[in-house]
């Protein structure tokens, strides 16, 4: 298990469920890493079904430890483009009736964006931006991928494998996706939105300062992507700054899932690897080794920055407990 930072409570606010018979491996795993409470971001399926029941039923069981970020349902939604909007609108306060914390969204990942076309600041999402904005409902949101993604030479085999390859042409670009929610919030100035691996800025701390400067309600979540943490490790000096600068607007989150715990044999000790990697990138002063002897340098951020990290700006978007269920 790995020890509490100081005592320093922890929450991972973005942890996958999809697989109930792994409600017991999904425990021990949020026990290693310290994790006492943390919030389950639900996904919609082919189908147009989602993943909420599994991890609503989750959160039945535990119910003072799962916050839930519910998934949209489009099989209706696609069914009657006409009232469309209005339906998204609906299910954002249903799931806030039945109990869920907030949003999940993916529908900004270029795979699922192609699937959908239609465009985030678009009509179809009008009614659910107005609503999620005046019910102060918190949305986890995915925007973009790795830029290796677009690029034939550096996509990588898994990520072909996955349907990730955005590399002819079909797909919105990543300055296209990000043109779309700039108009969102825009529009919508006070939502409450929490981008997904860094927003895929960890390159471009100087941009990612921008953009958190120009929206004051939007976070950024640690959940990793491709190189992310060689990113931070390769500029130290500089996401230090940036984490110190932006202390309030960073959220713990390891994208911890169950598909691995299915479908490789070694993924329950890659999901154990993940906090370790990140923690480690946050907390310990100059290099470390990580999984598989990749060599790091750490931030060593101090301990009332770590609070805000690992605690307290989860608390401040989603509340301090989470929300009864019916």
């Amino acid at each position: 298990m790995l020890e509490q930072p100081g005592g320093l409570s922890i929450i991972d606010s973005h942890v996958h469920f999809i697989h109930p018979e792994k409600m017991e491996e999904m425990l021990a795993l949020m026990d290693e890493a310290g994790c006492r409470r943390f919030n389950l971001v639900c996904i919609p399926n082919m189908d147009g079904s989602n993943t909420n029941p599994a991890a609503l039923e989750f959160k039945k069981q535990f119910p003072d430890r799962i916050y839930l970020s519910g998934a949209l349902e489009y099989a209706s939604v696609l069914a009657d483009l006409i009232h469309a909007p209005d339906l998204l609108a609906e299910q954002v306060l249903a799931l806030k009736a039945l109990g869920f914390d907030g949003l999940k969204l993916i529908e900004g990942k270029p795979q699922v964006r192609k699937l959908l076309p239609h465009p985030l600041d678009g009509p179809l999402y009008a009614r659910m931006w107005q609503t999620l904005e005046a019910e102060g409902f918190p949305v986890v949101f995915h925007v973009n991928d790795p830029d290796e993604f677009w690029d034939p030479a550096a996509c990588p085999e898994w990520a072909l494998q996955s349907g990730w390859d955005y590399t002819d042409g079909s797909y919105p670009s990543k300055e296209e996706l990000y043109a779309e929610v700039d108009a969102i919030l825009q529009r919508y100035p006070g939502l409450k939105i929490i981008f997904a691996h860094f927003y895929f800025l960890s390159r471009e701390l100087e941009r990612a300062a921008s953009f958190l400067e120009a929206h004051p309600t939007v976070c950024f979540d640690l959940a990793p992507h491709l190189d992310m943490y060689a990113d931070f490790s390769k500029n130290a000096a500089a996401a230090r700054e940036f984490f110190l600068r932006f202390q309030e607007r960073i959220l713990y989150g390891t994208d911890t899932d169950t598909r691995p715990l299915v479908s490789d044999p070694q993924g329950y000790k890659f999901m154990q690897s993940i906090p370790r990697l990140i923690r480690s990138m946050l907390e310990c002063a100059g290099k470390f080794q990580a999984r598989q002897g990749q060599t790091y340098h750490g931030l060593g951020l101090p301990q009332d920055v770590l609070r805000q990290l690992y605690a307290s700006n989860f608390v401040r978007i989603y509340g301090e407990t989470p929300r009864s269920l019916p």
